[in-house]
């Protein structure tokens, strides 16, 4: 791009982003004989469902985190007890401080380079006279930093899921890896229980008694009936979901919550209606045996970002063309028509006849009110065992939190640690409480700390300014899966072919 070799080129898509929804998206138009250009500002690819080294992940809270959608960065290296964050990277890069830290004469390697690049965002002057120990804390692990995979955006594959038929359909099976979710947990009233999700698991429980088992396979065979699953609804259809389970059930107390919020992964007491909370149910129990005793996949190196580029690979053997770092300057209709659009980029312009764009690429996008808080841990121990991948919910008076638990099985944490997700939805002033509880809880005496970033990622919405006939992406949203990722993919393909 460099020589200009595609200036005035013409194509038939331009796709801005290589989120993953942004990437089926490109994949499918080239494999459809669209002639298309896939462009993303960023030097990696996967946009929000991007995945970093330790230190690469860092430079992204200070250079390449769209600012307007995520404002704030705080990093804890360590102990999270502490109330103020080791370094606070804020909107527009601007320091909270700015305090001058001189470079160590006698330390230049990689963790006091990184030092110095956080300096700015001390939060604490009391950070300055630690600089040796956090320096010492940061080299432990930069020793392991191509060991890491952080995920911006976790997510996990539901074996029954449209993510799983999509890869199978698209053939991409030889370019991304999948490992089982061995466990799924409850975590309620500070007790982290697993959640029995077979035949065999429920009779085998020791956290379940004999009328709670029975009712819990009552549940399960009802709900996996196809052809009494109609029957099961009979007019309750419109009725919540808790309500629904409590009345027809009699489920009460944990095992209620196990069901609504670690099975049918609700996100609040009142979001479904029985019928989508069955149908959630009845997804759940038909992943199992499909492949192992596991409900879920997760991704090997880091899953949205692997997947997401698993389908750039297909786009480009597809003939589609790729730019990464490279800035779009500016988005306008070709004619007074709206036939087509001109995109300027920093070396050249091109012209497309349709324009996919994730919303923070339109230049007058502002940020909502909506918003998911995420935190993501690295521990010193593997606190639900070594070569195990578990999903979590944390329910609590305030709130559900959604977690992830990954290890050296999906090769994203080096041998004797783990790193722990967790995500719910609100701005992180208002939520930093609670995730910082459910990580607490989760991780025990076992294990502590050594790195702890808190951040929030906000909707973008492009203002009624903006051109007409665009399409659209959206951010990753709050759920477990990636199926919504995929429906809002498919939605769009439906419009452009």
């Amino acid at each position: 791009m460099s020589e200009n070799t595609l200036d005035n080129e013409e194509f038939d898509a331009v796709v801005l982003g290589t989120g993953l929804v942004e990437s089926i998206i490109a994949s499918e138009l080239a494999a459809a004989d669209k002639k298309v250009l896939h462009i993303d500002r960023n030097p990696y690819y996967g946009g929000n469902f991007a995945c970093f080294t330790l230190s690469a992940f860092v430079e992204w809270a200070i250079e390449h985190r769209d600012q307007r959608q995520t404002p704030l960065v705080d990093i804890f290296v360590g102990s999270i007890d502490s109330e103020s964050p080791t370094f606070s990277v804020r909107h527009e890069g601007e320091p909270k401080q700015t305090t001058a830290v001189p470079s160590s004469a006698e330390s230049s390697g990689p963790a006091s380079r990184l030092f110095d690049r956080l300096s700015a965002y001390i939060t604490d002057t009391q950070t300055l006279s630690e600089r040796s120990s956090i320096t010492e804390r940061l080299t432990k692990l930069l020793d392991n930093d191509r060991k890491y995979a952080i995920e911006l955006a976790p997510k996990v594959a539901s074996c029954r899921g449209e993510l799983i038929d999509l890869v199978i359909n698209a053939g991409i099976g030889e370019y991304v890896q999948f490992k089982g979710v061995e466990h799924n947990y409850i975590v309620r009233d500070d007790i982290v229980e697993r959640v029995p999700d077979s035949k065999g698991d429920i009779f085998a429980s020791d956290s379940l008694n004999l009328i709670e088992k029975r009712k819990l396979m009552k549940l399960m065979t009802a709900i996996t009936d196809d052809e009494g699953f109609g029957q099961l609804l009979g007019d309750c259809e419109d009725m919540d979901f808790v309500h629904f389970l409590e009345t027809k059930f009699k489920l009460s107390g944990k095992l209620l919550d196990s069901v609504v919020y670690a099975v049918a992964r609700a996100e609040n007491r009142d979001e479904l209606s029985a019928r989508a909370g069955c149908e959630r149910v009845q997804k759940y129990a038909k992943s199992i045996g499909r492949y192992g005793r596991m409900a879920y996949l997760c991704a090997m190196y880091g899953g949205g970002s692997e997947i997401a580029q698993s389908f750039c690979r297909l786009c480009a053997v597809s003939g589609g063309t790729y730019i990464l770092s490279e800035k779009v300057r500016s988005i306008e209709s070709r004619d007074v028509n709206d036939n087509g659009y001109c995109v300027q980029l920093a070396h050249g312009r091109v012209f497309a006849k349709q324009l996919v764009l994730d919303p923070c690429y339109a230049p007058d996008s502002l940020p909502t009110t909506a918003a998911i808080s995420r935190l993501v841990c690295i521990l010193d121990h593997p606190v639900f065992g070594e070569d195990t991948t578990a999903t979590l919910s944390y329910v609590a008076d305030s709130g559900v939190v959604s977690m992830l638990y990954t290890t050296q099985a999906t090769l994203t944490a080096p041998s004797g640690q783990s790193v722990v997700y967790a995500w719910t939805k609100g701005r992180l002033s208002d939520t930093r409480t609670l995730l910082l509880r459910a990580l607490t809880t989760v991780r025990g005496s076992l294990a502590q700390p050594l790195f702890t970033a808190l951040f929030d990622v906000r909707d973008m919405q492009p203002s009624e300014n903006s051109l007409s006939g665009l399409v659209y992406t959206g951010a990753p949203d709050s759920t477990l899966d990636f199926d919504s990722a995929v429906g809002l993919a498919q939605q769009i393909l439906a419009k452009l072919l």
